[in-house]
């Protein structure tokens, strides 16, 4: 798994350097490029993958029951970079307006650092304190993205456009339930952490999305590819998009305020006809 997850990295970074590159030198070749400003093509099809590279945090605190007094662990989840599926369509509307239905899916493995207070058997207000780590955190976001986008051909090979709305956001996320120490020998002053429990949570969020989208069709353009009519419609494209939204979990009696999105990179395949 951890190969897989890199390759698709190295590839999804391979695929960005690529279609930018390609998109500064064919802008350079004289008679190429001319101001066409409205695309013409009314439906643009992009099925892709990537990389959401940065990382974010959250926390959550749990307490309970123990010896007649209560406890606590708090838990602080690291949501690492992960791997993005992604692929809609769009409909041109009016002139460079048109709107988009995206849906993309992200997943990852995580951990969380954990912090116990845990009472002391026989003395009140003489809480022990331990420290872990929780691992094979998953997290998964599926998202349905709503776009309003403003198109702009800048030739009849290269399309550039901007783009926002709402998203629909459902994540499942695995959440500590519950650790379990181990004491050391009277007076019990000392405990280590042994092994945790976790709870998947699922929860439907409303957020939004930002992106930018470049879209290149030059294959037509290249020698061995110049004879097939159908090239003209297929091209290679990069989104950067970021989408923002928050979701409120339950741990027991405990809520759990998670952050969702990110900033994300896709690179794919793109049809217009």
């Amino acid at each position: 798994m951890p190969t897989l997850v890199r390759t698709l990295r190295s590839t999804a970074r391979l695929l960005s350097l690529s279609v930018l590159t390609l998109c500064v030198a064919i802008t350079l070749l004289p008679g190429v490029v001319y101001a066409q400003g409205r695309p013409t093509e009314r439906i643009t099809a992009r099925i892709e993958s990537g990389w959401r590279p940065a990382s974010r945090t959250f926390a959550g605190t749990t307490t309970f029951e123990a010896f007649s007094e209560l406890g606590s662990f708090e838990v602080d989840y690291e949501i690492r970079e992960g791997v993005v599926i992604d692929g809609g369509l769009s409909f041109l509307l009016w002139r460079n307006l048109a709107v988009g239905l995206d849906v993309s899916s992200y997943a990852s493995i995580n951990s969380a650092q954990l912090n116990t207070q845990l009472p002391h058997p026989f003395f009140f207000d003489l809480p022990r304190t331990s420290s872990g780590v929780a691992g094979g955190l998953r997290r998964e976001e599926l998202s349905v993205h709503l776009r309003a986008l403003w198109m702009t051909a800048f030739s009849d090979w290269l399309v550039v456009s901007f783009s926002g709305g709402p998203s629909l956001i459902n994540a499942r996320q695995d959440l500590v339930s519950s650790v379990q120490h181990r004491e050391i020998g009277f007076p019990f002053g000392e405990i280590i952490f042994e092994k945790h429990s976790q709870t998947t949570q699922s929860e439907n969020a409303l957020g939004i999305n930002a992106g930018i989208d470049i879209d290149v069709y030059a294959l037509h353009h290249l020698p061995f590819f110049s004879g097939f009519e159908t090239m003209r419609h297929l091209g290679l494209g990069v989104l950067f998009r970021y989408v923002s939204g928050s979701a409120d979990l339950q741990v027991g009696d405990s809520p759990v305020s998670v952050d969702l999105g990110g900033f994300q990179v896709t690179t794919g395949i793109r049809f217009r006809f």
